[in-house]
């Protein structure tokens, strides 16, 4: 197995010059474990090893995994442990987890890829692929909220007024931007395919609404406007589960409605989530959508495209092993399930 992992070290001199190092820490490292999450959080290197001199990697130091000659994560080293038997555990994040700073933002008829770019301007990160959603928010103010929740919330309502699935995530140094359906995993993950353990759960406890009801505030009735979207039908199986939620205000009664509308088709449904356990497949992230064969599931009985939520890759010794956590067996949005 091919995995190189490099640290580039920089330390200020004395004089105030700049030393840069690079040391390959591959032979070195006793596990590696690589985590991607499809919303909300930065992509999560943790590896140890023992060093002669204890903690020797200083905190901002840059980190790079290749696996079989392809880059797979860049980031940052911000903490550092070392236990009493002389092992150093290190955790580093990518750019997203700069992210995480506060701000206040108005922006003004910008697309998602704009606003992404704006914010990373402000910060002095690095973009890549931002491709072009074809809906510009009219008005999207924020105050003093984290960065990282602005643009995920903004993908969020990106996703339900376009009808097509994004991912936001730092590619190995570049902020970026893309539809689902360019992430296309194409080995086959499932019976006699790589799984060597599942978990699967059906549920209506966590996830899942019939009811959606959504308020806007009225500045000239003083009143509260509510829109309700429901299905009765699976109300009487399962009882009244209501979401609610505040909207923008400058967002129209049609906006509105339609939102309703998509809310109660994405909730309104038995939550399945399943676990996937296998060898592990370079490339394979939070965001990806995968094709799964397991024979013990019905839904899954002929292979079906998932959409993977979070995925964890571990390098231990020689052994590439993944797990894969996969959240609601919807119809992606704009690909057809094969």
């Amino acid at each position: 197995m091919d995995i190189m992992l490099q640290i580039q070290v920089i330390k200020a001199a004395l004089d105030g010059t700049v030393q840069v190092s690079v040391y390959d820490y591959t032979d070195c490292v006793r596990e590696i474990e690589f985590t991607t999450q499809r919303y909300d959080s930065p992509g999560k290197l943790t590896f140890s090893c023992v060093e002669e001199d204890g903690i020797g990697i200083p905190e901002g130091s840059l980190i790079e995994l290749s696996v079989a000659g392809k880059n797979i994560f860049k980031g940052y080293v911000f903490t550092a442990e070392l236990n009493r038997g002389g092992e150093t555990s290190y955790t580093a994040y990518d750019q997203l987890r700069y992210l995480k700073a506060n701000a206040s933002y108005t922006f003004e008829n910008m697309t998602l890829g704009q606003i992404i770019q704006q914010i990373a301007a402000d910060f002095g990160l690095v973009c890549g692929t931002l491709e072009d959603t074809g809906y510009a928010f009219p008005c999207l103010i924020k105050e003093n909220e984290g960065c990282l929740d602005i643009i995920f919330d903004a993908l969020s309502q990106t996703i339900i007024q376009t009808g097509r699935i994004y991912n936001f995530y730092d590619d190995s140094g570049a902020l970026t931007l893309v539809e689902a359906k360019n992430m296309l995993t194409t080995t086959l993950i499932g019976d006699g395919s790589l799984v060597t353990d599942f978990t699967y759960k059906r549920d209506i406890d966590s996830d899942t609404y019939n009811r959606i009801k959504l308020v806007r505030a009225n500045s000239t009735t003083g009143k509260a406007d509510t829109y309700i979207h429901e299905d009765s039908e699976t109300i009487k199986r399962w009882g009244l589960l209501q979401y609610y939620d505040q909207v923008d205000e400058n967002m129209n009664d049609a906006q509105i409605d339609e939102m309703c509308k998509q809310y109660l088709q994405y909730y309104n449904r038995v939550l399945q989530t399943i676990t996937l356990e296998s060898l592990g497949v370079p490339g394979v992230r939070g965001g990806s959508i995968v094709p799964v064969n397991l024979g013990n599931i019905e839904e899954l009985s002929v292979s079906r495209l998932l959409l993977a939520e979070k995925v964890t890759h571990k390098f231990e010794a020689d052994v590439h092993t993944m797990k894969i956590e996969v959240k609601n067996f919807q119809q992606l949005g704009g690909m057809s399930i094969v």
